[in-house]
């Protein structure tokens, strides 16, 4: 998932003697339009609702003739999905949906338990209404997609809920780390969904989380935070133990 973010314009006053000059307004961001985020889109979606499961190749022609497009597309949006980690080239070059096994847990959730809470913590120190407000209204699309037993909505619904509680931290580089690890999350979540129904225990650690930014307390919220990852992080590794 791409995301659009406002990292400011230099300060004028940081380079004496300057004018600054007036930033033509651009139009605003709408809808993926072209034939490659159309597809993109659709290739993550089926990775992450388990249509296209972890381990199926992925073989352009196929691709190309299920979604009636050309393979000039597909390959673009099979490269795309690759930097998000959903995709990855095995020995031969052929490409396929990730595989989920321990290590990419292990690491994926190290690198976020490393960053993510002191995002939150910095979040919260700042006090940002506007994001508090947004993961809030995320918080409560998810609790309607649990009801529906939608995992593909709901976990895209829980990322932008974690994002809407680091994003306020006001460190693009923070922001640009995390915002990587979002895709291949939701990846991880949604499998993991399959094989046990932990959604309902995370949402309540989600709500707490929430309920702690509002509140102001920013250690509570980095706490939570890295309770939260490590926890999932357990359920999962847990998972993948008792299937092999």
């Amino acid at each position: 998932m791409v995301v659009y973010q406002d990292i400011g314009m230099p300060d004028a006053n940081l380079f004496p003697g300057t004018v600054a000059e007036p930033v033509p307004a651009l139009p605003p961001l709408g809808e993926p339009v072209s034939r490659t985020d159309r597809v993109r889109d659709a290739l993550r979606g089926a990775i992450l609702d388990g249509t296209l499961p972890p381990g199926r190749p992925l073989v352009e022609r196929e691709l190309a003739e299920m979604l009636g497009v050309s393979k000039t597309p597909v390959r673009e949006a099979l490269k795309q999905l690759r930097s998000s980690g959903l995709v990855e080239v095995n020995v031969h070059q052929g490409v396929s949906v990730r595989r989920l096994d321990a290590a990419l847990v292990r690491e994926l959730y190290i690198a976020r338990a490393t960053v993510e809470p002191e995002a939150c913590r910095l979040a919260c120190l700042r006090g940002d209404a506007e994001s508090l407000r947004r993961a809030r209204q995320a918080l409560e699309e998810s609790a309607q997609y649990l009801a529906r037993d939608d995992s593909a909505r709901l976990s895209i619904a829980n990322r932008r809920f974690h994002r809407e509680i680091y994003a306020g931290c006001g460190n693009t580089f923070l922001c640009d780390f995390l915002d990587q690890l979002q895709d291949l999350t939701a990846f991880v979540a949604t499998a993991g969904w399959r094989l046990r129904a932990t959604a309902a225990s995370e949402a309540g650690e989600h709500l707490a989380i929430l309920e702690a930014a509002e509140n102001g307390d920013a250690d509570r919220t980095e706490d939570l935070s890295r309770q939260h990852i490590e926890t999932s992080a357990r359920n999962i590794l847990e998972l993948l133990e008792d299937e092999s």
